[in-house]
């Protein structure tokens, strides 16, 4: 039997080992750099993509505080503005009470001046009546001369008439 195959050859092993020295060589400068580029390239587009990401979140937060701070001023604003409006309309509410109070007075002291001035109108004219009504009186007593029972129903008369005068008057 021939165990020619199970020997070790020197040349064999050499030629073998330079050949996969120049194989990995020829891979690396020819195969790795590239694939290094293409990695290198990919490893700066994720940096870009986390730092894009991170400007991002940061003008997000940015933008975030600047609407917190301009719904505060917002609300206070609002706040101011309900303030104003609510004493404008207490002021302008005490100035209608104030106008309506002086007109209803001003009714008022006219109704006691048109109630004074009807009174003396009144007196007036009941004056007028009374002195008619005497003349009248005193015209019956010259035409006719009259006793004591004719002087009696005479001043019954008269202040019958005087009676359903001031009734019919007030």
């Amino acid at each position: 039997m021939n165990l020619d195959f199970l020997t070790i050859d020197v040349g064999t092993i050499l030629f073998t080992l330079i050949n996969t020295l120049l194989i990995f060589l020829a891979f690396k400068f020819i195969l790795f750099k590239r694939v290094d580029a293409i990695l290198a390239k990919r490893q700066e587009e994720v940096d870009a993509t986390y730092t894009a990401a991170d400007d991002a979140l940061a003008s997000a937060n940015s933008d975030k505080e600047q609407y917190a701070k301009a719904m505060a001023g917002a609300k206070e604003e609002a706040a101011q503005i309900v303030s104003r409006a609510e004493k404008t309309a207490q002021r302008e509410g005490d100035a209608i009470l104030e106008q309506a109070r002086t007109e209803a007075q001003a009714v008022r002291e006219k109704a006691t001046l048109d109630t004074e001035r009807e009174k003396v109108q009144a007196r007036t004219a009941l004056q007028g009546e009374i002195t008619n009504l005497a003349m009248e009186l005193a015209e019956k007593i010259m035409e006719k001369e009259i006793d004591k029972t004719d002087h009696a129903r005479l001043i019954d008369d008269f202040l019958e008439e005087i009676d359903s005068s001031e009734d019919g008057e007030s």
